[in-house]
């Protein structure tokens, strides 16, 4: 959710080669098809405010009537923060100069994991209007029919329908799960490391010329040592990350594998098993941060600006830039960043990307009285007015307008991060000041990397006859890969492994797929 560079371009570029593609997830790859929608179109839904409400609980519109308030909830927006305080005061006033008879309410969160606090508050019963889905957290909602299909919202929209008709990647993830809307560029995670620690290890000009499994074995080692970290790699509580990097370098280019005339899954694959082999090996020789299991993004991050791991994946282009920004900021302006290309092997490429579904991105609750203002108030983010305050921040605080009437950002704006999403489209990137470019070099660097290793996987959407199974399926295989990595499981228990993946519902899975792909 934060600054995107070369939104535009990279459409034309992606969406046509990546149309026919879907990518896997490390929960699975593949995807579950959503319940049947409701009845009831969103189109249909009523807008007007329960009659008798008191005056006192909606404050006054500029034309005398009673505005509307919204409730909303975002990932790391507190209504306590006084910055977000001032985005919430500021786009209300947009709002209003844009005709929009409603307001936004942030929704506060106890502190915590997100995911798991969003699902206590939904289930408790309060159920803001707008809400954030970060991804795998969606569940509940979904099950318990509270999201809206916003279909027949964008299909009579402007802005937002323009965004979502320039990506075709996004058509075909909206027609699979209506309910989620993230408007994003694809996107992968990227290895980045210190430059300053990167230049110290004498496996560095070889590495370049070679990433293969073994030299970035090497790297790790070097790295580990010339920075002085616990660690040389940490991943946020599973291997999604690390695989990232070294999926196809063992074969695993695709979710569903070819073999012998049919597929199977990747993950019972015997490439999935040398896989973890290498992965046991990082493990037991330190490389791989001991504690990743157990780690959140917020420690992954702490340890890669502190001595914790010397390096880190993150999603390119907006999280690489600010992850560079970090780093310079804890460890002085010469801790610039270097993006690493995957390793290569059998293959070599990130994890393919996965089109089929989105499950992150924001919602509008089916309960809410006042579906259609909800909907207008993302078609303003998504208007010129409602980029410049997204992308941009505050004027004179995150950006001012020079003489040419150019945007100007300040030091301030490194720190700054978008509250709704990043696509810089309807941003006019024309009047953006040459002295400030909207994105690093580093950044820039993780978005070509991304284009030229990016690739198209065969990931489907799973129906929802199947979802308990395959739910299943996706439990066994992260129990059985964290213990083989501890050292708690070994090849002698991979045998029984993939039986119990195929007896969670793995074959009725497999033998849908092969129905499907071939």
């Amino acid at each position: 959710m934060k600054k995107r560079l070369l939104a535009l371009m990279m459409t034309g570029m992606l969406a046509v080669g990546m149309l026919a593609g879907c990518g896997s997830s490390d929960a699975g790859g593949a995807t579950q098809e959503a319940p049947a929608e409701k009845e009831e179109s969103a189109a249909q839904a009523p807008e007007q405010e329960e009659a008798g409400q008191e005056e006192s609980k909606e404050p006054e519109s500029a034309d005398g009537g009673e505005k509307v308030t919204l409730r909303m909830i975002e990932k790391d927006v507190s209504p306590e923060d006084p910055v977000y305080q001032e985005w919430m005061e500021r786009f209300n006033a947009g709002l209003e100069e844009a005709g929009i008879n409603a307001q936004i309410e942030l929704v506060s969160l106890q502190s915590g994991t997100y995911s798991e606090n969003l699902a206590l508050l939904l289930n408790s019963g309060d159920i803001p209007d707008i809400i954030y889905f970060q991804g795998g957290d969606e569940d509940f909602a979904l099950n318990q029919q509270i999201l809206e299909d916003l279909t027949p919202y964008i299909e009579s929209s402007t802005y937002i329908k323009g965004m979502v008709d320039a990506r075709p990647y996004i058509q075909t993830r909206q027609k699979n799960y209506p309910y989620l809307l993230y408007l994003s560029v694809l996107s992968t995670k990227v290895p980045v490391i210190r430059t300053d620690i990167f230049d110290k290890c004498p496996v560095k000009d070889t590495f370049l010329a070679d990433p293969s499994v073994e030299n970035y074995h090497q790297l790790m080692v070097e790295a580990k040592e010339q920075g002085g970290y616990l660690a040389a790699y940490t991943v946020a509580g599973d291997l999604a990350e690390i695989n990232n990097v070294f999926d196809q370098a063992f074969g695993l280019s695709t979710t569903w594998v070819e073999q012998d005339g049919s597929y199977i899954y990747g993950r019972v694959s015997e490439n999935e098993l040398e896989e973890l082999k290498f992965y046991a090996q990082l493990y037991k020789e330190g490389l791989l941060d001991n504690e990743y299991a157990s780690a959140n993004w917020e420690d992954k991050e702490n340890k890669f600006f502190g001595d914790g791991a010397a390096i880190v994946s993150g999603t390119q282009g907006d999280v690489v830039d600010s992850y560079n920004t970090k780093q310079q900021k804890a460890n002085g302006e010469g801790a610039v960043l270097t993006v690493l290309p995957p390793a290569k092997g059998i293959g070599q490429g990130y994890t393919p990307i996965d089109i089929s579904k989105e499950s992150r991105g924001m919602a509008i609750s089916a309960l809410s009285e006042h579906k259609d203002l909800a909907f207008q108030v993302l078609e303003y983010a998504a208007s010129p007015e409602g980029r410049v305050l997204d992308l941009l921040g505050f004027e004179g605080t995150h950006y001012n307008i020079d003489a040419d009437g150019k945007y100007e950002l300040l030091d301030a704006h490194n720190s700054w991060y978008s509250v709704i999403w990043g696509l810089t489209d309807n941003l006019d990137m024309s009047k953006m000041s040459e002295k400030t470019p909207y994105m690093s070099e580093q950044g820039q660097k993780s978005l070509d990397m991304f284009l030229e290793y990016s690739s198209e996987d065969n990931a489907v959407v799973i129906p929802s006859d199947y979802a308990v199974a395959w739910d299943a399926c996706t439990a066994v295989y992260k129990e059985f890969a964290a213990d083989f990595v501890m050292g708690n499981k070994t090849e002698a228990d991979w045998d029984a492994y993939v039986q119990s993946w195929n007896d969670a519902g793995g074959a009725q899975v497999t033998e849908y797929i092969n129905t499907v792909l071939k």
